[in-house]
Protein backbone atom coordinates (compact mmCIF):
# COMPACT_ATOMS: atom_id res chain seq x y z
CA UNK A 1 0.00 0.00 0.00
CA UNK A 2 1.10 3.85 -1.11
CA UNK A 3 0.23 7.57 -0.25
CA UNK A 4 0.44 10.19 -2.31
CA UNK A 5 0.33 13.59 -1.38
CA UNK A 6 -1.89 15.48 -3.36
CA UNK A 7 -0.49 18.96 -4.20
CA UNK A 8 -1.42 20.17 -7.34
CA UNK A 9 -5.39 20.83 -8.43
CA UNK A 10 -4.41 19.42 -11.20
CA UNK A 11 -3.46 15.78 -10.24
CA UNK A 12 -5.47 13.27 -12.49
CA UNK A 13 -6.63 11.27 -8.80
CA UNK A 14 -8.39 13.66 -7.79
CA UNK A 15 -11.36 12.35 -9.95
CA UNK A 16 -11.51 9.66 -7.74
CA UNK A 17 -10.80 11.28 -4.69
CA UNK A 18 -13.88 14.02 -5.60
CA UNK A 19 -16.26 11.04 -6.06
CA UNK A 20 -15.22 9.09 -3.02
CA UNK A 21 -15.11 12.42 -0.92
CA UNK A 22 -18.91 13.38 -2.24
CA UNK A 23 -20.13 9.68 -1.63
CA UNK A 24 -18.66 9.10 1.57
CA UNK A 25 -19.97 12.16 3.39
CA UNK A 26 -22.76 13.62 3.45
CA UNK A 27 -22.54 18.01 2.67
CA UNK A 28 -22.91 19.24 6.24
CA UNK A 29 -19.71 16.33 6.77
CA UNK A 30 -17.50 18.18 4.11
CA UNK A 31 -16.08 21.47 2.65
CA UNK A 32 -17.00 22.12 -0.60
CA UNK A 33 -15.11 20.88 -3.24
CA UNK A 34 -13.19 24.26 -4.45
CA UNK A 35 -12.49 25.34 -0.65
CA UNK A 36 -11.03 21.76 -0.69
CA UNK A 37 -9.25 22.46 -3.64
CA UNK A 38 -8.43 25.52 -2.11
CA UNK A 39 -6.41 24.32 0.67
CA UNK A 40 -4.12 21.76 -1.02
CA UNK A 41 -1.62 24.12 -2.10
CA UNK A 42 -2.23 26.89 0.22
CA UNK A 43 -1.68 25.75 3.63
CA UNK A 44 1.46 23.30 4.81
CA UNK A 45 -1.21 22.39 7.84
CA UNK A 46 -3.58 20.65 5.63
CA UNK A 47 -2.74 17.32 4.12
CA UNK A 48 -4.94 15.60 1.47
CA UNK A 49 -3.02 12.05 1.01
CA UNK A 50 -4.37 9.69 -1.94
CA UNK A 51 -4.08 5.64 -0.63
CA UNK A 52 -3.61 3.19 -3.56
CA UNK A 53 -2.17 -0.03 -4.23
CA UNK A 54 -0.49 -1.92 -7.49
CA UNK A 55 -1.64 1.45 -9.91
CA UNK A 56 -5.72 0.65 -8.05
CA UNK A 57 -6.86 3.64 -5.98
CA UNK A 58 -8.15 2.62 -2.25
CA UNK A 59 -9.04 5.35 -0.39
CA UNK A 60 -8.15 9.04 0.86
CA UNK A 61 -7.38 10.89 3.67
CA UNK A 62 -7.00 14.71 4.65
CA UNK A 63 -5.53 15.21 7.94
CA UNK A 64 -3.67 18.30 9.79
CA UNK A 65 -0.73 19.27 11.28
CA UNK A 66 -2.07 21.51 14.35
CA UNK A 67 0.42 22.33 17.33
CA UNK A 68 -0.23 19.48 19.77
CA UNK A 69 -1.71 17.58 17.35
CA UNK A 70 -2.49 15.65 14.23
CA UNK A 71 -6.26 15.73 13.10
CA UNK A 72 -8.04 13.57 10.74
CA UNK A 73 -10.91 15.28 9.37
CA UNK A 74 -12.19 12.68 6.86
CA UNK A 75 -10.83 9.13 6.23
CA UNK A 76 -12.72 7.12 3.81
CA UNK A 77 -11.95 3.77 1.49
CA UNK A 78 -13.72 2.93 -1.49
CA UNK A 79 -16.50 1.29 -0.74
CA UNK A 80 -16.33 -1.99 -3.15
CA UNK A 81 -13.17 -2.59 -0.97
CA UNK A 82 -14.33 -2.16 2.78
CA UNK A 83 -13.64 -5.38 4.73
CA UNK A 84 -10.32 -6.40 2.92
CA UNK A 85 -8.38 -4.61 6.03
CA UNK A 86 -7.25 -1.63 4.38
CA UNK A 87 -8.62 0.98 6.88
CA UNK A 88 -6.86 -0.70 9.22
CA UNK A 89 -3.52 -0.33 7.59
CA UNK A 90 -4.31 3.24 6.71
CA UNK A 91 -4.70 4.58 10.13
CA UNK A 92 -2.12 2.47 11.16
CA UNK A 93 0.67 3.48 8.90
CA UNK A 94 -0.23 7.06 10.05
CA UNK A 95 -0.26 6.16 14.06
CA UNK A 96 2.97 5.31 12.91
CA UNK A 97 4.05 8.30 11.27
CA UNK A 98 3.10 10.78 13.40
CA UNK A 99 4.21 11.30 16.42
CA UNK A 100 1.82 12.22 19.37
CA UNK A 101 -1.96 12.70 19.67
CA UNK A 102 -4.04 11.95 16.71
CA UNK A 103 -8.10 12.91 17.54
CA UNK A 104 -10.88 12.22 14.66
CA UNK A 105 -14.41 12.88 15.05
CA UNK A 106 -16.85 10.03 14.77
CA UNK A 107 -20.83 10.17 14.24
CA UNK A 108 -22.67 9.11 17.62
CA UNK A 109 -23.39 5.94 18.56
CA UNK A 110 -27.07 6.10 17.18
CA UNK A 111 -26.59 3.59 14.14
CA UNK A 112 -25.32 0.34 13.31
CA UNK A 113 -22.94 1.88 11.15
CA UNK A 114 -22.02 4.39 13.50
CA UNK A 115 -21.37 1.89 16.25
CA UNK A 116 -19.67 -0.59 13.63
CA UNK A 117 -17.30 2.64 13.38
CA UNK A 118 -16.45 3.19 16.33
CA UNK A 119 -15.57 0.03 17.24
CA UNK A 120 -13.22 0.11 14.44
CA UNK A 121 -11.34 2.56 15.78
CA UNK A 122 -12.04 1.22 19.45
CA UNK A 123 -10.24 -2.01 17.70
CA UNK A 124 -6.81 0.54 16.58
CA UNK A 125 -6.28 1.99 19.67
CA UNK A 126 -8.84 4.74 19.86
CA UNK A 127 -10.58 6.14 22.90
CA UNK A 128 -13.50 8.46 23.24
CA UNK A 129 -12.59 11.58 25.00
CA UNK A 130 -15.65 12.65 27.47
CA UNK A 131 -15.34 16.26 26.28
CA UNK A 132 -18.87 17.36 24.76
CA UNK A 133 -18.32 17.98 21.12
CA UNK A 134 -20.00 19.56 17.78
CA UNK A 135 -18.46 19.93 15.07
CA UNK A 136 -18.86 23.47 13.50
CA UNK A 137 -20.18 24.02 10.22
CA UNK A 138 -18.06 24.28 6.97
CA UNK A 139 -20.96 26.78 5.65
CA UNK A 140 -22.64 28.24 8.77
CA UNK A 141 -21.29 29.78 11.71
CA UNK A 142 -24.32 29.65 13.57
CA UNK A 143 -24.87 25.68 13.41
CA UNK A 144 -23.30 22.71 14.71
CA UNK A 145 -23.47 18.98 14.50
CA UNK A 146 -22.95 16.62 17.24
CA UNK A 147 -20.04 13.95 17.21
CA UNK A 148 -17.92 12.23 19.07
CA UNK A 149 -13.87 12.63 19.36
CA UNK A 150 -11.81 9.62 19.42
CA UNK A 151 -8.09 9.70 20.18
CA UNK A 152 -4.95 7.41 20.25
CA UNK A 153 -4.46 8.94 23.99
CA UNK A 154 -6.94 8.84 26.74
CA UNK A 155 -6.92 12.27 27.46
CA UNK A 156 -8.78 14.23 30.45
CA UNK A 157 -11.56 17.42 29.31
CA UNK A 158 -8.71 19.77 30.56
CA UNK A 159 -6.04 18.13 28.22
CA UNK A 160 -8.47 17.98 25.64
CA UNK A 161 -9.98 21.51 25.59
CA UNK A 162 -7.35 23.07 24.18
CA UNK A 163 -6.55 21.07 21.20
CA UNK A 164 -10.10 21.04 20.02
CA UNK A 165 -10.35 24.69 20.02
CA UNK A 166 -7.57 24.97 17.78
CA UNK A 167 -8.99 21.78 15.90
CA UNK A 168 -11.81 24.30 15.36
CA UNK A 169 -9.55 27.40 14.62
CA UNK A 170 -7.69 26.17 12.30
CA UNK A 171 -9.64 23.71 10.59
CA UNK A 172 -13.30 25.06 10.47
CA UNK A 173 -13.10 28.55 11.12
CA UNK A 174 -10.74 28.87 8.01
CA UNK A 175 -13.52 27.36 6.03
CA UNK A 176 -15.83 30.54 7.10
CA UNK A 177 -12.95 33.12 6.24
Amino acid sequence: MQFQRITSVNDPALTFIKTLYEDAFPPHERRDWVSLLGLVPDTEEMHLDLVYAAEQYIGLITWWEIEGCCFIEHFAIDAALRGQNYGARVLNHYKEQIPGTIILEVEHPEDSFAVRRIAFYERLGYHILTLPYRQPSYADPKQSFPFLLMSNRILSDQEASPLVEKIKSKVYLRSLS
